[in-house]
């Protein structure tokens, strides 16, 4: 790549434009002239943006020609962890067709706003450029950007393009990231203490402090002209209040704001925990708002730290955010709004897309989708959503060709807000779970769940058999098991009362057309379950300390913690409550939780209510000991959605970008 230089009065060295000060070790500490001279920490920095091909704002694609069409922009997104939003005054990358008459980078500051004959605008603002070639432009977003939906515009040689929408929020923080190790996961773009790259060769010392490379700041406490490179005095701190976990751990934050002599970058001064020898996740948080992770590898004492899972392949394709899997024999059916994704998983480490369908039955309502394999002839049952009608329907498609799913019927039913699918023989059993409420004061009036039974004798017309009512309570999930019982999330919470305590319902399907609750086992430290599963004879239950808000303003997520609690199914008719933990992680509801068959759990937690279009987080749960659950983060990263565990031990997750296949290490 290019690297811009500039002479160092001081010592007479040259350095990049773009240097990292190296103050960065202590709260608003800083180096001497000639450290920053010589370039101990600064240097090192540049070095890594010039010679390891970072996943970041410094990545340049081959040079194209330019062409004589209007600009199209294809996506916009931040410049570090490519998180679908930015911050005011943060880094961002465009990516499209016919965007610069040819390729170029800034040639020091300021940074100009025109370069090959292209511009770009945020809602209305010129916007700072960094670099542009016809398929890509890195650009600062204006600091007078308002939070919201800002559109994007690109001018170029050949006219100008249609308005692109993306996100601004007040902070939007986004790690930057090099290459990824034996887990799948990138690396945070970290210097040690001495100045090196953190690395799994060279990691940081428990109880040092790391500086970590980031953008989305936002506002700070000494405004910088846009465009212009951050002084070394007074430092820019950011006002948004930050906070950082590495691992289980709270990593403090002793320092985060913009890194002197760059434009748009940050920086975060972070000590790290006391954690046993391994690599950890780190997110940033700020004001509410979280990064996706990034990998901090850390020496300490104590029993060395392995990651709970390895990826062992990838199949890239445009997935949705809220997507779901099933699997039947070596295809994985990854179910989205729009349309179900083939994907041949013959070879775990190589997994092929070889085909999709659905769009025209889907049409952008699709749900979550389950198999069942015990059928004479497996099939697959889509719920499809009807935004007029509000009710849901059934998509059943044979598998007799897994690789060739065949339509068989679109089943109307009388029900929406079903939540889940789970079978038994011949017949599916599903929860509803949704709550009304009075427009005006935004005050909830009832809530209500229902288990709900179809038979599926004839997958080409499936048959409503009965409803099993609560009484007046919601019920996010139910798994089934042993064909004998099924295990209902819920809450005692009723009407527009929404505290209460968690419980699990039992109820026995035995006579499936005659479901009845047998058991209720009250869970005081959780207002709600939200899903659950079961690894042979420990059921674990993921829930919240608080319910939906009540009155919803400005929306009804829940507020509350993640809690964990696991039960001794030795009498499945009657779970006995073996623990419950209370974590301190903000989640606003858990997707799904999914058992592997030695009693690790996998669970995907939707992002904090702070932060609603935030990265969602995938856990792992060792629950071998029930007495004495453990916890281990993974990653935290957009468009986790849902899961699906297989009994060889390896973990199925959809993504927006396609879906991962992990290998338990354990």
């Amino acid at each position: 790549m290019m690297v811009l230089v500039m002479g160092c009065e001081r010592c007479g060295h040259k350095m990049p434009v773009y240097q990292v000060g190296s103050f960065g070790r202590e709260s608003g500490g800083r180096g001497s002239d000639a450290a920053r001279c010589a370039g101990t920490n600064g240097w090192a920095v540049w070095y890594l943006f010039s010679h390891m091909g970072l996943r970041a704002l410094w990545l340049m694609l081959i040079p194209g020609l330019a062409l004589a069409a209007a600009p199209s922009i294809q996506s916009v997104a931040d410049s570090a962890g490519f998180g679908p939003r930015g911050a005011p005054g943060s880094l961002a990358s465009l990516f499209g067709t016919a965007l610069a008459g040819g390729t170029a980078s800034a040639a020091g500051f300021p940074l100009p706003a025109l370069l090959q004959g292209a511009s770009v605008t945020v809602s209305g603002i010129p916007a700072p450029l960094l670099y542009v070639s016809p398929s890509q432009i890195n650009f600062q977003i204006p600091s007078s950007v308002k939070a919201g939906q800002a559109n994007v515009v690109v001018t170029g040689p050949g006219g100008t393009s249609a308005s692109y929408s993306f996100t601004v929020t007040a902070a939007a923080p986004s790690i930057f990231q090099y290459s990824s190790g034996p887990s799948g996961l990138a690396h945070a773009l970290a210097q040690n203490a001495g100045g090196t790259l953190n690395s799994g060769a060279a990691p940081a010392a428990a109880g040092s402090v790391i500086t970590v490379y980031l953008t989305g700041q936002g506002a700070v406490s000494n405004p910088v002209t846009d465009g212009t490179a951050a002084p070394l005095s007074p430092l820019s701190t950011a006002s948004a209040a930050a906070i950082a976990t590495i691992g289980p751990a709270n990593a403090p934050v002793q320092f985060l704001g913009l890194t002197p002599e760059f434009a748009g970058l940050a920086q975060a001064n972070i000590q790290v925990p006391a954690l046993p020898s391994g690599d950890y996740p780190l997110v940033i948080t700020m004001g509410g708002m979280v990064s996706a992770s990034a990998v901090i590898s850390v020496s300490g004492s104590g029993t060395a730290y392995t990651s709970p899972l390895t990826l062992a392949g990838s199949a890239a394709f445009a997935g949705s955010s809220s997507a779901s899997v099933a699997l039947y024999g070596n295809v994985a059916y990854v179910c989205g709004p729009k349309r179900v994704v083939m994907v041949d998983v013959t070879t775990l480490t190589s997994p092929n897309v070889i085909g999709a369908f659905g769009d025209s039955v889907l049409n952008g309502a699709g749900g979550f989708c389950a198999v069942n394999a015990a059928a004479g002839t497996p099939f697959l049952v889509v719920v499809v959503g009807s935004v007029t009608a509000g009710t849901q329907s059934l998509a059943v498609y044979s598998l007799s060709n897994p690789s060739a799913p065949a339509l068989l019927t679109v089943a109307a039913t009388s029900y929406g807000h079903l939540e889940n699918l789970s079978f038994s023989g011949s017949y599916g059993f599903a929860t509803s779970s949704y709550y009304t409420y009075v427009n005006s004061s935004r005050q909830i009036t009832s809530q209500t769940g229902e288990l709900l039974v179809f038979s599926f004798a004839n997958p080409a017309s499936p048959q409503f058999v009965t409803i099993l009512p609560s009484a007046g309570n919601q019920e996010p999930y139910v798994s089934v098991v042993q064909q004998l019982y099924a295990y209902i999330a819920s809450t005692t919470a009723t009407g527009g009362g929404t505290s209460g305590n968690a419980v699990l319902d039992v109820a026995s399907i035995a006579s499936p057309g005659a479901p009845a609750i047998i058991s209720q086992i009250s869970i005081p430290q959780a207002a709600i379950l939200l899903s659950l599963d079961v690894s042979g004879t420990t059921l674990l239950a993921a829930g919240n300390t608080t319910a939906q808000r009540n009155p919803g303003n400005p929306d009804f997520d829940f507020t509350g913690y993640l809690t964990l609690t696991a039960m001794d199914l030795s009498d499945p008719a009657v779970p006995a409550i073996t623990s419950t933990v209370t974590t301190q992680l903000q989640v606003n509801g858990t997707y799904n939780t999914a058992a592997f068959t030695n009693g690790f759990f996998a669970i995907v937690n939707n992002p904090p209510v702070t932060d609603n279009s935030g990265p969602s987080s995938l856990l792992i749960a060792d629950a071998r000991n029930p007495s004495a659950l453990q916890l281990y983060p993974f990653q935290t990263q957009f468009g986790f959605s849902g899961i699906l565990t297989t009994t060889n031990g390896y973990l199925f997750a959809p993504t927006l970008n396609g879906l991962n296949i992990y290998q338990l290490q354990q």
